[in-house]
C-alpha cells in the first residue's frame, strides 16, 4: 500500500512564483479561485516559504525540485500527481529526481 501526493506545490505556491506577489495569469489570480488564494497567501505561509527559497538555493536546486524530491523521497509515496500550465513547468520537474540526493 502506498500514498498518492496530489498538489505537492501546493498549487504553485512551493514552486515560489508567489513569493513577491500574484502574478498575473497565474492560478491565484484567476476569477473563482479566490478560495485557494485565500488559503494559501497568508503572511505565516509566506514566510516560511520564503525561508524554504534560501534553503534550496543553498542546495542548487528550484523550490520546485525540493518540494517534489522531499515528497517523493518517502518510503510510503508511490505516486506524486504533478500539473502544469506550461511545458517548461514539466520539464523542470522531472529534473526533480536528481535532487533526491539532497533531501
Amino acid at each position: 500500500m502506498g500514498a498518492t501526493i496530489w498538489s505537492p506545490l501546493a498549487s504553485g505556491l512551493l514552486s515560489g512564483k508567489y513569493n513577491n506577489g500574484i502574478p498575473e495569469g497565474s492560478r491565484f489570480a484567476i476569477e473563482g479561485f479566490d478560495w485557494l488564494k485565500d488559503r494559501w497567501m497568508k503572511d505565516n505561509i509566506l514566510e516560511k516559504i520564503k525561508k524554504l527559497s534560501d534553503f534550496s538555493r543553498e542546495l542548487g536546486v528550484t523550490m520546485a525540485q525540493l518540494s517534489i524530491a522531499w515528497c517523493i523521497s518517502n518510503p510510503n509515496v508511490t505516486t506524486a500527481i504533478l500539473g502544469a500550465s506550461r511545458k517548461e513547468t514539466v520539464t523542470g520537474k522531472f529534473k526533480s529526481t536528481g535532487s533526491l540526493e539532497k533531501t
